[in-house]
């Protein structure tokens, strides 16, 4: 369900609601109970619907943001031989690169030293890439 679904389903319950102030005293307790059912219906599907859409909205903000902060690292880095980089204070390459198959899939992940080989590897996707990348150490403080 949507929003669109559950505002329906609230207008529908309004509708409901309306129709059983303007009940005559003439009508019998089964016509009353059956407005009242159908009250409860059209709330019910009114709760169910605005819950989906709150969960969508959480669940979108989320996307907005983590693709706010995956915005502010790529404009926080520096390429150097085809690989990005932390950007120091100077300008210049910091670190380990990160990865580029997680950067084409939309995700700045840094590669790590992998141990095997001298090589530096995803610790994510597990792409190892060969001894001709470069790490910049940290400078001393």
């Amino acid at each position: 369900m949507d929003i669109m679904t559950g505002l329906s389903a609230v207008a529908q319950a309004m509708n409901i609601a309306k129709g059983l102030r303007e009940i005559e005293k003439g009508f019998d307790a089964a016509e009353f109970k059956l407005k009242i059912a159908e009250l409860n219906s059209a709330l019910a599907d009114a709760k169910l619907a605005l819950a989906d859409a709150k969960t969508k909205i959480e669940s979108k903000q989320a996307e907005v943001e983590a693709l706010i902060a995956q915005f502010q690292v790529r404009t926080a880095t520096v390429e150097y031989r085809g690989y990005k980089y932390e950007r120091s204070a100077d300008g210049k390459p910091l670190g380990y690169p990160y990865c580029p198959a997680c950067e084409s899939n939309g995700k700045m992940i840094r590669t790590a030293y992998s141990g095997a080989h001298r090589e530096i590897s995803c610790p994510r996707c597990k792409a190892a890439y060969g001894h001709d990348v470069q790490v910049f150490r940290y400078p001393e403080y």
